[in-house]
């Protein structure tokens, strides 16, 4: 949420509000806060589907896979946050927008990410490869959240287990006559 406001906002829409070095500041501070939050749940989360033997049971490659990358990809958003704050001109958070309306237009142009320091680019890249990931993977049910108010009032769903725990003969079908 915080990116997508933070770049996708048209410049002229906030300038008179607030300049682009208060803004930069203020994105690097909540910026900062949400991914240490994150960074923290995600770990738990990761610690978790890894040590516990229920739960790595259930779990796919493909979702140990993407938690993994998530977690590579919050830990280097992180590592910009010291590049963030040496330089106060808002010059890197102006070129980083300009990149991301941009591809949003469909009007790509990386020319302005050339002398950005490499954990910049690292995270524009993996970003990207999570975009492209995103159907092939669980994380594909983030959409269906957004897309439906209905969802967040519907009843719980019930998960059923595809493994049957019951003792021997109880899950054969019954004989037909």
């Amino acid at each position: 949420m915080g990116h997508t406001v933070g770049l996708l906002t048209p410049h002229w829409l906030y300038e008179p509000f607030i300049s682009p070095e208060r803004k930069q500041v203020v994105a690097v501070v909540a910026g900062g806060i949400a991914g240490v939050v994150c960074f923290i749940g995600l770990t738990l989360l990761l610690h978790r589907r890894l040590s516990d033997p229920r739960i790595r049971l259930t779990s796919h490659r493909t979702d140990l896979a993407i938690l993994i990358i998530l977690w590579v990809q919050l830990t280097i958003g992180l590592i910009t946050l010291p590049y963030s704050f040496g330089h106060e001109d808002a010059s890197v958070m102006l070129a980083l927008s300009d990149w991301a309306q941009r591809i949003v237009t469909f009007r790509p142009d990386a020319t302005g990410l050339v002398a950005l320091a490499w954990p910049y680019k690292i995270h524009l890249v993996l970003g990207m490869t999570i975009f492209l990931l995103l159907p092939f993977s669980r994380l594909v049910h983030v959409w269906s959240g957004f897309a439906s108010l209905a969802y967040v009032f519907r009843p719980y769903q019930l998960v059923r287990s595809r493994r049957l725990n019951l003792p021997g003969g109880h899950n054969t079908p019954p004989a037909r006559n």
